[in-house]
């Protein structure tokens, strides 16, 4: 019996195949509420994650995150 793909799983598959990732796509596209965690444990399994600042025309910012090469 296959074990169910863990929050981990999830997001480096979601990140493999779509390129890039934020705190929004993860809470509504994954149900991931700490996605930071995530990728904290991704990097530390040693999987190149870089994120980025992107700031909106009202002037609020959020981080995207994408893999390194």
């Amino acid at each position: 019996m296959a074990r169910k793909p863990t929050q981990r799983d999830r997001v480096l598959a979601w990140l493999i195949m779509n390129g890039d990732l934020t705190v929004r796509d993860a809470m509504l596209e994954l149900n991931i509420n700490s996605l930071p965690k995530r990728i904290e444990e991704l990097r530390k399994a040693g999987y190149p994650i870089e994120m980025k600042w992107v700031t909106t025309d009202s002037g609020s910012r959020y981080g995207v995150y994408t893999m390194g090469r």
